[in-house]
């Protein structure tokens, strides 16, 4: 008789604990429900209700917890909007909202105690899913704006993980014309949150949909600064085919190609690039200073000329062309200058002028171009002191010690 007393005892604790619980259920319920809703008083509902296990397997109890921090977030949504609302509880709440509906729309679909499964939740659950994925981006711009970017990345990523979420699947979410847009904000964030292997894999996805100059440049830096010297190169001819006008990718793979001695490939990318866009100046200038490098003056002569011929505003060639040239007339100079015999220097020597005035109009041109370009200053002091011409010496003299004076 004592035996079974204590198992009705026992009995009436298990229920009455089982009573307790789901009364913190429907209190939850009925602080969201009253004329005033109470989203603080139901929250501390739910959240015991959550924490027992005899209510935290129950598609009623999460789908009742989504309810209440609905209920928050759309309290805190409507006074953010008049500048009063607490942004991070704002956000908060739709990630606990979502998290909650998925869990109850989880356990709606298991089957009863007969095997069958008849979901109570599920539509309703899917309309309030469905909703959310515009307040991300929201929660998003609202931290980016914060500067708080590894929470922005955090929001703007749910956003586009929706097409993954089981009860969203079959929607064509993942044609939604949104994603690359929200891809960006992602990969902005990352970066400013300085996470650039994350962003670089959200910039990867979108580096030829939406504003590429942009990410080839930060994606060829990203893989620069992490010294992934294959993907950096990829980046590097990619974007030289992308944007032959861009000088960036072209420097860079020449002086990669340079530093390791492969000039060949470096020829043989110009050349390619040419194909791409053939009156690119800045292209026929690279490609002058690679065949001048391999000693090929002439071609390099005719490159540069090619270059100028595109951009007759484009000092880079005419400096290159003048070097040339300069180069030539100071291999002269050096020539005569040993000549002993001294009749035969004076002939020689009155034929060097020729020889420094061919550089002198592509010099002039470069520094009227880039008037601060140091070498183009140095040569042309030369050049006028190889002419005679002592009066535009002095100015170039003078202008020569003025910038060795302003950089010590």
């Amino acid at each position: 008789m004592k035996k079974i007393v204590f198992l009705l005892a026992v009995l009436l604790l298990v229920g009455g604990s089982i009573s307790a619980q789901k009364k913190n259920v429907n209190k939850a319920k009925a602080n969201l429900l009253s004329q005033t809703p109470d989203t603080k008083a139901a929250k501390e509902a739910i959240l015991l209700a959550l924490k027992d296990s005899t209510t935290d397997k129950l598609a009623s109890t999460w789908f009742t917890a989504g309810e209440v921090f609905n209920a928050i977030y759309k309290e805190q949504q409507a006074l953010t909007w008049q500048k009063k609302g607490d942004l991070v509880l704002m956000a908060q709440s739709l990630e606990s909202s979502l998290q909650d509906f998925l869990i109850a729309d989880s356990l709606d679909q298991l089957p009863d105690v007969k095997g069958k499964i008849k979901p109570k939740y599920h539509v309703k659950i899917v309309e309030y899913v469905k909703a959310y994925q515009r307040g991300f981006t929201d929660a998003g711009s609202a931290y980016y704006d914060k500067k708080d970017f590894k929470t922005s990345l955090k929001m703007f990523a749910v956003y586009l993980d929706y097409p993954n979420i089981a009860c969203m699947k079959g929607l064509g979410l993942e044609k939604d014309t949104l994603r690359p847009l929200i891809t960006y904000y992602c990969a902005l964030s990352a970066t400013q949150a300085e996470d650039i292997v994350t962003a670089n894999k959200y910039f990867e996805t979108i580096k030829d949909s939406m504003d590429s100059k942009f990410i080839y440049s930060r994606l060829s830096e990203h893989y620069t600064t992490l010294k992934d010297t294959v993907n950096m190169l990829r980046m590097f001819q990619l974007g030289a085919k992308k944007f032959p006008g861009e000088q960036y990718y072209v420097r860079n793979l020449i002086n990669y190609y340079i530093n390791i001695n492969g000039m060949a490939d470096a020829l043989n990318w110009i050349e390619e690039a040419i194909r791409q866009d053939p009156k690119s100046s800045v292209l026929w200038n690279v490609k002058g200073r690679i065949v001048e490098n391999d000693k090929k003056i002439e071609e390099a002569k005719a490159c540069f000329q090619k270059s100028i011929d595109f951009d007759d505003k484009f000092g880079d060639a005419y400096g290159n062309l003048g070097r040339i040239y300069y180069n030539k007339a100071v291999e002269e100079n050096d020539r005569v200058q040993a000549i002993k015999d001294n009749a035969k220097y004076k002939i020689e020597k009155a034929k060097l002028k020729s020889a420094f005035q061919l550089p002198l109009p592509y010099f002039e041109k470069a520094i009227l171009l880039n008037p601060d370009e140091r070498d183009y200053i140095v040569a042309l002091r030369g050049i006028y002191y190889n002419l005679g011409m002592d009066a535009k010496y002095q100015i170039m003299d003078k202008r020569l010690k003025e910038m060795s004076t302003s950089t010590k």
